[in-house]
Order: C-alpha cells, then structure tokens, then sequence
C-alpha cells in the first residue's frame, strides 16, 4: 500500500511496522477503543472488533463546515483540538472558541464555556475530585492578568481560581494532574520572569512557584514519575532540551538536546514520548518534526521517527508537528500520534507498537543521547 510504503521511509526503522489511519485524528485511547476525530465529526473505534462507528459532532455548523476541508480546517483552526472522558464518564472537549460538553439529549457536543479572550486553552486537567481547570492562552501583547478557571460540575459552570497579576505572565501553557502528590501543576510562558512551573494542593486557595525564570522553565507539559517529573522546552529563541526534575532535590538535569520546541508530549507506563515542533527562528532551523522517546528502564533517549514539513505557510497553516492523544489507561500497547503541516501524514494518524520501539532501542538506526 501507498502509506505503509511511505511509512515504512520516514520511521527509523521498517521493523516498527506502523499503521496508518487516515484522515482522522486519535484524540482519546482508552484501554478498549479509541476516539477520533474527523473535522468536527467523532467516531469510536472498537479495539477488540476493530470497527469504527460515528456517534457525534461539535455543535457549531460554520466551523463544522470549514473543519470539512483540510486546508480550511487549518487556517481556521477548525477542529477537535482536545477531548477528554472524565472520571464520571462524562464527556468534553475543546473546539474553536470555546469548551463542549457531550449533551445525551442532543446527540452532539454542545457548547458550555464561551472563552472569553483568546481561541482556546491548550488543555483540560482533572485532578482526584473530578473538578476540572484550564488557564487562558491568549496573545497578551500588554501583559494584562491571567486567570485559572475551575469547574466542580463536570463543565457545566465554571468560576476564576486564581489570577496572575498584569506583568507577571503572558499567558498559561497548560494545566496538570500530579497523581504521585495529588496536585495541580501550571506552566506559563513565554519571556525572562514570566516563565513559571508551580502547584497547588488545595483547589488553588494557594499556589507554590517552584521554578520561575527564563527559556530553561518555559514548556506546555509536565509528564510525572514518582521520583522526577520530565518536560520539553518550548522556545523560539534559545535552544531546546528534554529536562529532568529530581522531586526530593528539584535539580534540574538535561537529558537531550532536541531539534525544536517541544508544545506536544505523553506518557505511556515507563516511556515519554516528545514531538519537535517546526517553528522557525534564528535558533529552531530544521525543517522535520521528530518524535523522542525516553525510556526509563534503561535511561535513554532516543529518536523513533521524523517528518518533513510540508509546503503550506506556518504563519496561516500551522506549525509542522506530532499530537498524541490523552490516554486513559497508564500504560498502552500502542503509540498513537497525528500529523500536522507535515508531508505524507498531515490529518492522519500512526500507530505504532511500543514493543517493537522497544525492541529496537540498541539498534544502530536511532539517534541516541
């Protein structure tokens, strides 16, 4: 077949025998199906039969209809860009402009929360209680006040938590849940001073600031072991790293310098798993996206794959990078991760089975560190 060909090239290895599934992006895996999104449509795969199934859609017809064609879909940033089932087996996502939420009475994803200053956040995080946060993300050119919002109702109201004061941040990268420690952590960009790494324990009546400082502190994710917590840098201006939290010192180790900013990453049992980010500058000048694995049991980092971007402008067609889905399970089978703005697997999705990465973690074909 034309994309296993294709595959099987931009892999590191054709042992990996990835799969691929087209036109539509993994936005969920859980231990027996998966959910994906097409434009604003959502199907259910049946992990045991192997059958996928409609059941939904985003309620918004104008950027349904955009989210149709891909290159419109892009522009617009008309798509499912966060989907997630909560502990009650709830259902939200997030599409353009605001946060939906799975209506059994309407069939569809109907929208809860309009954002009131920017397109969207960048995630959702539910901590132990079920209650749920996201911080805005907005351009915030005059450094005006950054609020988290909670939710103690599964989305369906939503109140102010926190705020950062004007000039303290830009705006939040992300928000997530610690299970080791039970808490919540934030990241917020993007200059010297505005670059935080912090949490909170209580519903944030109070928030810690572990790290503040410049590009060294400046990511959208936080992956959690219990002894250490491990992050990609995200920045346009000085180089990027995969970097180590030591929990009982808070020393912060490198464990690989990467290729470009890092805005996209998982965890999946003992493994981490970071995509590159195509985002040109005078520091990021390499034209691939690729995907790093780290591997805990032995220690290592490694490249598994990379992917040229493709031909349309960044500055209206998006950054070339990977996006992994949320998994619901602490450890999967499979990794699963879909292309944007890169040639060959823009709008698919990749499945590839971690044994076989596992597998080839000595071999002489990956980039090691």
């Amino acid at each position: 077949m034309r994309y296993k060909e294709v595959l099987s090239r931009l892999l590191f290895s054709d042992k990996l025998n990835g799969e691929v599934l087209k036109n539509i992006r993994i936005a969920e895996a859980g231990k027996d199906y998966l959910i994906g999104a097409s434009g604003y449509r959502l199907f259910r795969f049946d992990r045991r039969n192997a059958r996928w199934s409609y059941f939904s859609r985003v309620n918004d017809l104008k950027f349904a209809i955009l989210s149709r064609f891909r290159l419109l879909a892009r522009l617009f940033r008309a798509e499912v860009h966060f989907y997630k089932t909560l502990r009650n087996k709830e259902v939200i996502c997030i599409a353009k402009g605001g946060i939906y939420k799975f209506s059994a009475a309407s069939g569809k994803f109907e929208q809860c929360f309009r954002i009131p200053r920017g397109n969207r956040p960048l995630n959702i995080c539910e901590d132990s209680h079920g209650f749920l946060y996201f911080g805005e993300y907005f351009h915030n050119a005059e450094r005006t006040s950054v609020n988290i919002y909670m939710s103690e109702d599964s989305g369906e109201t939503w109140k102010v938590v926190y705020t950062f004061p004007a000039g303290s941040i830009r705006h939040i990268h992300g928000l997530h849940f610690d299970e080791f420690e039970n808490s919540v952590w934030v990241t917020t960009g993007d200059l010297e001073g505005e670059c935080m790494i912090g949490y909170s324990s209580d519903q944030f009546s109070t928030f810690n600031i572990v790290f503040r400082g410049g590009q060294e502190y400046r990511t959208c994710n936080l992956l959690f072991y219990g002894d250490k917590i491990l992050y990609g840098t995200d920045s346009e201006t000085a180089r990027n790293y995969i970097k180590q939290i030591d929990r009982s010192s808070l020393k912060v180790s490198t464990l690989a310098g990467i290729q470009g900013s890092v805005i996209k990453s998982v965890k999946i049992g003992s493994r981490c798993f970071f995509s590159t980010t195509i985002e040109p500058s005078e520091i990021n000048k390499d034209q691939h996206a690729y995907i790093w694995m780290y591997d805990d049991s032995i220690k290592r980092s490694i490249v598994i794959a990379k992917f040229a971007k493709d031909c349309w402008d960044h500055r209206y067609f998006q950054f070339g990078l990977c996006r992994f889905p949320e998994y619901l399970v602490g450890d999967d089978t499979h990794l699963f991760f879909t292309g944007v703005a890169l040639k060959k697997i823009d709008g698919h999705s990749i499945s590839l089975e971690i044994s076989k990465i596992k597998e080839l973690t000595d071999s002489v074909e990956y980039e090691k560190t």
